[in-house]
């Protein structure tokens, strides 16, 4: 090779830099993060509540079980229905702003990345995106009731521009007509989900005890199989 010769390295690829976690994506995000903790937390307190103050679960869980348990206690006069009616309401919605929020602010590569993290994400995406674009306002108003879960159609409320008041008006009427629904099965049934409902409580140590020992053996089942499966691909 001739000394003279310049040897000119082909200039390396600026790396992508990293995204910046602000403020915005810490309020929009974490509180999301942070009701899922919650959720699994609390999960005690629903064979605690549920046979002695089931309106009071259903304002700390907003669970199917205590709002049925709330309607039964209504009617036998234990508790009164309009309480039962409206306690369950800020924790059905306290986490559907954030998720708004969450699609207007990342759109489309959000609701990419649950697609690519899960195949089951994909269909659940692409479902809800089918709906949201026949239906519009309406997907809000369904969401409890519709084959996808609600977070793909707030998100896809948010990523579409509606506006945050619309969203809100149709997100609380949807969500008093699914709690209506259930609280209303609970008034049906009566005395039987209340008698239930104390049996539960009842032996609230012993249903306590099982669900620390299936969700132990759940979270052991699935790091063991998940190792496996990563082997396999």
């Amino acid at each position: 090779m001739d000394s003279d010769t310049l040897i000119i390295d082909n200039p390396a690829e600026p790396r992508q830099p990293r995204p910046r976690i602000g403020v915005k994506d810490v309020l929009c995000v974490g509180p999301i993060i942070a009701n899922t903790i919650y959720y699994y937390v609390g999960l005690p307190l629903t064979p605690l509540l549920l046979g002695r103050n089931p309106v009071l679960l259903s304002a700390l869980r907003g669970s199917i079980a205590s709002m049925v348990a709330a309607g039964g206690f209504a009617r036998v006069g234990k508790a009164p229905l309009v309480l039962a009616l409206i306690a369950p309401i800020p924790i059905s919605m306290i986490t559907d702003p954030f998720f708004f929020w969450a699609g207007k602010r990342y759109g489309r590569s959000l609701i990419n990345y649950l697609s690519e993290s899960d195949p089951r994400w994909r269909k659940r995406a692409a479902r809800g995106e089918r709906f949201f674009k026949k239906y519009g306002v309406w997907t809000i108003v369904l969401a409890p009731f519709l084959p996808a879960p609600s977070p793909l159609f707030y998100m896809a409320a948010g990523e579409a521009g509606m506006s945050f008041a619309l969203f809100i008006i149709a997100d609380l009427i949807g969500t008093l007509a699914y709690i209506g629904l259930i609280v209303g099965a609970g008034w049906a049934i009566g005395q039987p989900a209340v008698t239930v409902a104390q049996t539960i409580s009842n032996y609230a140590l012993w249903v306590i005890v099982a669900m620390v020992v299936l969700i132990v053996a759940w979270s052991m089942y699935s790091a063991w199989h998940t190792p496996r499966e990563t082997t396999r691909r």
